[in-house]
């Protein structure tokens, strides 16, 4: 899978669709069983249908959206975020649940269907495909709402869209497995395993769709919550130790209630400092507000976060470096014979000057405290070091795990550099000029 995609977040809403799939069973199952399709309805019986299997898709979408914080633990955050996602999802679950019955019947009375009629069951399966079909495209729209933000009505429209993706496609699934388990099973165990299966389905696609489309995150680095993923899916996202917080950073107490917030203007992000006494640092300066750039490190006490946008690729790897970096042609003539490049420097793959100390190392690695800061994975947090040594200059590794290369070839210890040279820190590619 793309590296992009937060499995744990995947597995929470997975896990999430199943349990409500589960729990919304119960009600289901009191209304239907014994009774056949054959058999006719009267209208209380009806409405109880339609009523018991909204109450699925209630539970359903509220353990989905209470999910999206990513914690088993129950807190009023959690409660009230299931609480949203189980009304809002019942109530478009009703008419979702009655046009798809009504569906379902005129597929069936369109085919013919009788239950001695021959081809009947294609006509059955048919009609239960494409009547869980809509009922996950409209209650899967319900999550997205659920979900949303009144002050941010565009990203609302987003998530209502992607929720509608999902749930329609979890929606198919989870109506064949339900046939596919009813050709072996009795009506009862046909119900749970299918209705658990659909909760499943329509709750890992609609994460999915979420994690595909998704534009911004921020990966933990370091600090308590270490290898969790945030979506910046909002207008403006706030950073901090409360719950209410997007970007929940729990367990510092550094950390304040409302520390930063992450804003979206146009296709870019900007991050802003809400803390005036303990800051906030974007790879290692202090900010107030700054332009975010894909691979940016973001520190708040003892966190550490990296900034990432799906635009940029897998082939923009940058070296971020904390004083202003100019683009050069890593390969032009100029650059090549050191023209106008004036003092020594690094250009990575995406054209991008670094300036080295003339008079003292520069230090290059993955931690924010370095000269210049290299956000890949490959890069350990001090890889090397650029030491300026009688005119020229030599690269040291400093004991990195997956190595420094000089015109391809690993060093060990040292190696002093001459213009035009490719180095390599770890997967990480430089050009170096003197």
């Amino acid at each position: 899978m793309n590296d992009a995609i937060d499995q744990r977040e995947l597995t929470f809403m997975a896990l999430a669709g199943l349990l409500g799939g589960a729990l919304g069973w119960v009600p289901v199952e009191m209304v239907s069983h014994g009774h056949t399709i054959t058999q006719v309805e009267d209208f209380w019986t009806q409405l109880a249908g339609v009523l018991s299997m909204a109450l699925f898709w209630g539970l359903v979408g509220g353990f989905i959206v209470g999910a999206r914080g990513k914690s088993l633990r129950l807190t009023p955050a959690v409660t009230r975020r299931f609480l949203i996602g189980l009304v809002v999802c019942f109530l478009i679950g009703m008419p979702a649940v009655y046009y798809s019955n009504v569906v379902f019947t005129m597929i069936l009375t369109a085919g013919g269907w009788g239950a001695n009629q021959p081809g009947s069951e294609l006509y059955l399966r048919a009609a239960r495909v494409i009547g869980w079909v809509l009922m996950g495209f409209i209650c899967g729209a319900g999550v997205g709402l659920a979900s949303g933000s009144l002050n941010d009505l565009m990203g609302s429209l987003r998530n209502i869209i992607k929720g509608a993706v999902g749930g329609w496609v979890g929606g198919f699934v989870g109506g064949v497995a339900f046939d596919v388990i009813g050709a072996n099973a009795s009506g009862l165990y046909a119900r749970l395993f299918g209705l658990c299966a659909l909760g499943l389905a329509v709750g890992l696609l609609i994460g999915l769709v979420q994690e595909l489309t998704k534009s911004a995150w921020l990966n933990v680095e370091a600090g308590r919550l270490r290898g969790r993923s945030f979506n910046i899916d909002r207008a403006v996202a706030t950073l901090g130790r409360a719950e209410e917080n997007v970007v929940g950073l729990f367990g510092d107490p550094g950390v304040q209630p409302r520390h930063a917030l992450i804003e979206r203007r146009g296709n870019g992000y900007v991050l802003k400092s809400l803390a005036v006494q303990q800051g906030v640092f974007l790879n290692g300066n202090r900010i107030e507000t700054a332009e975010l750039n894909e691979g940016d490190r973001i520190r708040i006490s003892d966190y550490e976060l990296s900034f990432h946008l799906k635009r940029a690729g897998a082939g923009s790897r940058r070296a971020v470096i904390r004083q202003d970096a100019a683009p050069v042609s890593a390969h032009s003539p100029a650059a090549q014979h050191g023209g106008p490049i004036a003092t020594a420097c690094l250009v990575d793959a995406s054209g991008r000057r670094h300036e080295l100390h003339a008079q003292a190392p520069t230090t290059l690695g993955r931690a924010t405290d370095n000269d210049i800061v290299i956000s890949d994975a490959s890069v350990s947090r001090r890889h090397a070091s650029i030491v300026p040594q009688n005119g020229s200059f030599v690269l040291r590794d400093l004991a990195s795990q997956n190595g420094s290369f000089v015109r391809g070839q690993r060093i060990d210890g040292a190696r002093q550099l001459a213009s035009g040279d490719d180095v390599r820190l770890g997967d990480a590619p430089f050009v170096f000029h003197g």
